[in-house]
Order: structure tokens, then sequence, then C-alpha cells
């Protein structure tokens, strides 16, 4: 897995980005800027689908959905074979970047005022996009709030999006209908979503959100389930010393470190991996967690670049990443 080095650009535009007449947005911008900068990156492949996502989501303990660290980015590619043709693909945005952290009710004077979670318990997560046409990066308008102590529950409120997702095979009428977990919006572009309270109304605005931020909220919980695998690693990376000095002397961003995801495999005729340094080890690509029994998942690789195929039974965790 390669280095994307998504971050740092992404920091310097949000750091740079002109908001004249929007002083909430301004705020949005630099709040997530900063976010960025303390983050720990995670590259991921698949167009961030860890999970077969033809399936339901594994209904997993709230507490699960927090952050490995603190603040985490996570970047890949989306290809241009997933974006179909559909009325909520407005514009092409090949790469990605899901930002989350653990929700520490710090956001800035000029964003207080349009959430009230409090110092409530959960995870945050908004989409950062690198727009092609316009070769810039930006957030979506809002964040997607879930709480560690969540319920799932299906949503039945009616969404065009969702109709347009069905439609357009991207998930099925089933998938459509599970119960997922409860979540609230956390506005970080205010004006821009007071403009299109304005012109579409509410209803709409929440939906074309829902559109915006469906992809990296699902790679983030694809990460959280993920990890909960305990013959999955997470290993880090270390970005090279001598070309930061290089950009730093050019007054450039530094690269940061990122970590990647492996599985632990298994030789022909073991009975399973012991999950220590001497056991094969191949990079994770999408693939399903089987649940064997209370309490007990295993990780199932659709594909393992430079290993075996197979499951290997492991017990289920929830742990942070060192």
């Amino acid at each position: 897995m390669q280095a994307l080095n998504y971050t740092p650009k992404a920091i310097q535009q949000l750091l740079d980005f002109p908001c004249p007449d929007a002083p909430g947005a301004y705020a949005g911008m630099q709040y997530l800027a900063r976010k960025l900068q303390q983050a720990e990156v995670f590259v991921l492949g698949d167009s961030g689908e860890l999970l077969d996502r033809s399936k339901p989501r594994p209904e997993v303990p709230g507490v699960l959905f927090k952050p490995p660290f603190p603040v985490v980015a996570l970047e890949y590619e989306a290809n241009s074979k997933d974006w179909g043709n559909s009325i909520y693909t407005a514009v092409k945005a090949s790469r990605r970047i899901a930002l989350a952290w653990d929700w520490m009710d710090d956001l800035p004077p000029a964003l207080a005022g349009w959430s009230n979670l409090g110092n409530q318990p959960g995870v945050a997560v908004v989409s950062i996009s690198f727009f092609d046409n316009q070769q810039m990066w930006m957030p979506t308008a809002a964040a997607m709030f879930i709480p560690y102590e969540t319920e799932y529950r299906p949503d039945s409120r009616p969404s065009p999006f969702r109709a347009e997702m069905i439609a357009q095979g991207r998930v099925s009428a089933k998938l459509a209908a599970a119960p997922k977990p409860e979540a609230r919006t956390v506005a970080l572009l205010p004006e821009a979503i007071a403009a299109s309270h304005a012109k579409l109304g509410m209803a709409v605005t929440l939906d074309h959100i829902s559109a915006d931020l469906q992809d990296e909220v699902n790679a983030y919980l694809d990460l959280c389930n993920v990890l909960a695998c305990r013959n999955v690693r997470a290993e880090r990376q270390p970005a090279s010393p001598e070309h930061n000095r290089r950009r730093i002397a050019r007054g450039q961003m530094p690269l940061k470190d990122f970590h990647v995801l492996t599985i632990d495999g298994t030789g022909e005729g073991e009975a399973g991996a012991t999950g220590t340094g001497t056991s094969p080890r191949a990079h994770l690509r999408r693939g399903h967690i089987r649940r064997l029994a209370p309490g007990r998942v295993t990780w199932v690789n659709a594909t393992m670049v430079c290993g075996r195929g197979g499951f290997i039974d492991k017990a289920y965790a929830v742990r942070g990443v060192r």
C-alpha cells in the first residue's frame, strides 16, 4: 500500500480557503484543518470499502465506533466506476478523506450555537473530498455524530437519496431497510446549510448532506468493525525524514506517517494463526466479518495480497492501536 499524502494538501487548502462574509464557514475550515493536523492517517484500498456492502453491517456496541486514536484521517481513492450516473453525482471527486474524531465539544464560538451535543460521548465523521474539475479540497457542510450509547433503528423517513441508491443498484432494498445506528448532524459550514435551507428546504438539505457523507461514514464504520478482529493489525509506515526536511525548507507541509491494515495468515495445514510476527501477513482487502458464536468473530478476506485465502477464528476485542 503506497502513501497517498492527501492530508497535508487538504490542510493547506482549508487554511487558505477564502470565506468572505461567511465567518461560520471560515471557523469550520480552520477547525477541520486543525483536526487534520492532529490526525493519524490510515490508507485504505478498494474505494474505502473494507466490508462487503451488499450485506447489512453487524449491529455492534456503539463503543466500537470510538476511533483508535483521538483523531483519524482515512485516505483512499474513489474509483470512477463507483460513481455511477446519478442525480446525486453532481461533480467527480476521485480522492477522499474520512476525518473522524472523538467528540470533545470543542467547536469554535462561531459554530457552537449550531449544535447542542454538549459533552455527549461519541464520534464525529466528516467527508473531505478533492473535486477534480475545480482541483480543490472541500469538506461537507456538516459532520455526522454517532453517540457511543447508540441504538439501531430502521430509518423510516422518506429519502429521495435512499430511493435513488436503490434504483441505481448501489444498495438493495433489504440493506436500505436494515437498522442503523442513530446519528445527528453537526454544522461546520453553517452559511452553506442556511442557503440550501432557504432554497430547497431542510428535508432536502439534510438528504443532500447524507448523500455527501455516505461514503466516508461507511469507510469509517468499516474500519471500526475490522479493527475489532484480533487477526487484523494496523502497521505504521514512517514518512521519509529527509523528504520532510526538504519540504519544510521549501515552506511546505511535512508528510505524515500512515497506517496500513494487515491480516495475519495461516500456512497450509496449520490450525490457526498465532497473531505473532512469525505468521504470514498480507494487506487487508475487501471482505466481511463472520460471526461464529456470541462474542466471537472472524475476518474473511476476499483477496489476500501476497497471501493465502481463507478465514481465521479470532476472539472479538475492542482495543486501541499502538
